[in-house]
């Protein structure tokens, strides 16, 4: 709630104006009064108004005379002014519009118009408290950038503070796009808005929040996380909120050294157990991380071993058994990095002594993408990374195999478009890997991609339908296999240049037109 002070040598608008004007509706109160500038002034380092309401007209220092002292105050510390008088005095208080006074109000004062300044007077108050919030927030992250980069530094400047950690899991739309939202709902919410925003790693997002930014919710952290996960769903985006306090208040090492540990930390938990909502209180810090995995040699000399024998069950065996090991171990992240790594360099190697290179692969990274890779995401991805370097070394030499596998898989969409049908699922049926398959059907409908030939099906048995049948759209959009009528609606219009009402539309047109060519035909 924002302070009014009213300068007058009026008593009565001095007591009465509080009980004519019903100040706390539009979100102030009254902090104190003055009889003249000169109390006013006096008052003023007690008081700290927001607004003043000042009179023209004073002894001993009039509002002209108050306003040119306030006005060699710092800027940001200067009140709104709302200047009060007579009728008489009007060319007296426009002078003193010069000194940035917001309004103007007559005596005796009109509680509607009052009510309107009001009105104004808090969101130019609001505005100003933001702007006053971010450059304070501006530079306490600028002070903590400088105690990371700088490795240590004065911790307690931050105490009451927290870092707040957003890993993005899952999220709608390309990774430009989810970074875009996550950005604004939290530029929403945090006190200081995009001021508070520290740094970025692929997809994590990291902010500095104090106080003010709990203060809605009691200062409650975890009120505070939910209404964030909520407002994220809302726009499509799946992600976990970690909040570290600690890092401000007990210190282990070098701040840069603390501030990362207890990162990796949390974000293990992210990726072993999907929290959603993390404190670094509930969590043990001290923990030296863990050592690597336990055979870990042993397990990729084992893979390389399969790969190079093309033994499928064997790689897959091994390549269980050094998950299910990672998993017991709740291997932390920072380690499982290193994993990734090993692997390959790994696989890179035996491309290299085959001579392929028409296979094009990368290190896994968990959090470097848009998305942060928990431990299902990594298990399938890193297993798919690994079979896809195994069917290409299994298939070298084998010009017409992938062939083969693309009209099988041809065969069997057409059969079953109308279902529902992912590159996964035609994949298990055909026992090879996804990417593999991507590769075959891409072989087989010359550059083409799986799902474009789905959509052709769909539209093209859509067509049949609405040509032959009086079906409803919805009708038609279920059984051609599209999961709703507007998506349906979107993917003719994107081929055919029109909706299918109006497709249906131009064909009955033409049927009519045939059919009385041949009643004249058959006339003549």
């Amino acid at each position: 709630m924002f302070t009014i002070m009213i300068v007058d040598d009026e008593k009565a608008i001095r007591e009465n104006l509080p009980g004519i004007i019903n100040f706390e509706e539009y979100g102030f109160k009254i902090c104190g009064a003055a009889k003249n500038g000169r109390d006013a002034l006096e008052k003023l380092p007690q008081c700290r108004p927001d607004v003043i309401f000042l009179d023209v007209c004073m002894p001993v220092m009039d509002g002209l005379a108050f306003l040119q002292e306030i006005h060699k105050m710092p800027e940001e510390e200067i009140p709104c002014v709302v200047m009060l008088s007579g009728y008489s005095d009007f060319e007296y208080a426009r002078s003193a519009m010069r000194y940035g006074v917001k309004a103007y109000l007559t005596k005796p004062v009109d509680e509607e118009e009052t009510g309107l300044i009001l009105t104004e007077l808090k969101e130019v108050l609001k505005e100003k408290s933001r702007n006053r919030r971010r450059g304070d927030v501006q530079e306490q992250v600028k002070a903590l950038k400088n105690v990371y980069h700088s490795g240590d530094g004065d911790r307690a400047a931050f105490l009451g503070c927290w870092m707040l950690h957003c890993a993005v899991l899952q999220q709608e739309g390309s990774g430009e796009e989810g970074w875009c939202v996550v950005r604004k709902v939290m530029d929403e919410r945090i006190s200081g808005g995009e001021a508070a925003f520290c740094r970025n790693q692929g997809s994590i997002f990291s902010y500095l929040i104090g106080p003010e930014t709990l203060k809605d919710y009691q200062q409650n952290v975890t009120l505070f996380a939910r209404h964030l996960l909520h407002r994220l769903r809302q726009r499509g985006m799946e992600c976990a909120l970690l909040f570290d306090r600690e890092i401000f208040e007990k210190a282990q090492g070098t701040f840069r050294n603390d501030y990362d540990a207890h990162l990796y930390q949390m974000l293990t938990e992210v990726f072993w157990k999907r929290e959603a909502i993390l404190q670094s209180h509930t969590l043990d810090l001290s923990d030296s991380p863990e050592s690597r995995l336990e055979k870990e040699e042993e397990y990729l000399a084992e893979i390389k071993k399969a790969i190079r024998g093309r033994d499928t069950d064997r790689l897959r065996k091994i390549y269980e058994s050094m998950v299910e090991a990672a998993w017991e171990k709740g291997l932390s992240i920072v380690f499982l990095q290193e994993l990734n790594y090993r692997i390959y360099y790994g696989l890179s190697d035996l491309l290299s002594r085959e001579n392929i290179t028409n296979v094009r692969i990368s290190p896994l990274d968990i959090r470097s993408g848009p998305c942060f890779m928990c431990a299902q995401d990594w298990k399938e991805a890193l297993w798919q990374q690994i079979s896809e370097v195994y069917t290409c070394m299994e298939k070298r030499g084998m010009a017409g195999g992938g062939q083969g596998v693309g009209e099988q898989a041809l065969a069997y969409i057409r059969s079953h478009f109308r279902e529902p049908i992912s590159l996964q699922s035609v994949a298990d049926q055909l026992f090879v890997s996804v990417s593999y398959l991507s590769r075959c059907l891409q072989k087989s409908l010359g550059g083409g991609n799986f799902r474009q030939y789905i959509n052709d099906l769909r539209v093209e048995e859509a067509k049949r339908l609405l040509r032959e049948t009086d079906k409803l759209i919805y009708e038609i959009a279920q059984e051609t296999g599209f999961t709703e009528s507007k998506y349906f609606i979107s993917k003719f219009i994107d081929q055919m240049g029109m909706s299918p009402m109006e497709y249906r539309k131009m064909e009955k047109e033409k049927s009519n037109i045939c059919t009385q060519g041949n009643i004249c035909a058959k006339q003549v």
